[in-house]
């Protein structure tokens, strides 16, 4: 006589193969994730810094000043931080000094943005760049 159906013996065998393959592919899939997040993060944080990059260049050297504004995305709460620097504020914080050119030109200003994400209460910082700006004129 023909059997029909599985035995319980089977079933248990076939139950263990599939969860000893289920615990890699689980693991790849919340690694795959996470890493697409941390991209978008990332994307997002650039976005947001060449946006005040793109303000700070459109605006006199010398009016530049300390910022700071949010931003709501599909990624969460974004809040983008803007230092200036000039020779004095290196001074006070006993940081040496941008030295200046032979040609007598101003010194350089020097800007530092960070793109923070909020986690909760806190905020993550993601991405900073600081970059010189020069001062079109001569003393």
């Amino acid at each position: 006589m023909k059997r029909q159906g599985y035995t319980l013996v089977e079933v248990l065998v076939a139950l263990v193969i599939l969860s000893i393959l289920a615990v890699p592919l689980t693991y790849t899939l919340v690694q795959t994730s996470e890493g697409s997040s941390r991209a978008r993060a990332i994307d997002d944080a650039l976005s947001l810094v060449r946006e005040d990059w793109a303000l700070c260049r459109a605006t006199n050297s010398d009016s530049l000043r300390d910022s700071t504004w949010e931003r709501h995305l599909p990624s969460g709460t974004w809040r983008v931080v803007r230092d200036v620097f000039d020779s004095a504020d290196r001074a006070t914080q006993n940081l040496p000094l941008i030295k200046k050119s032979k040609a007598g030109l101003f010194p350089p200003v020097e800007i530092a943005t960070c793109a923070l994400r909020q986690k909760g209460e806190t905020w993550d910082t993601v991405k900073c760049f600081r970059w010189l700006r020069p001062r079109w004129g001569l003393k």
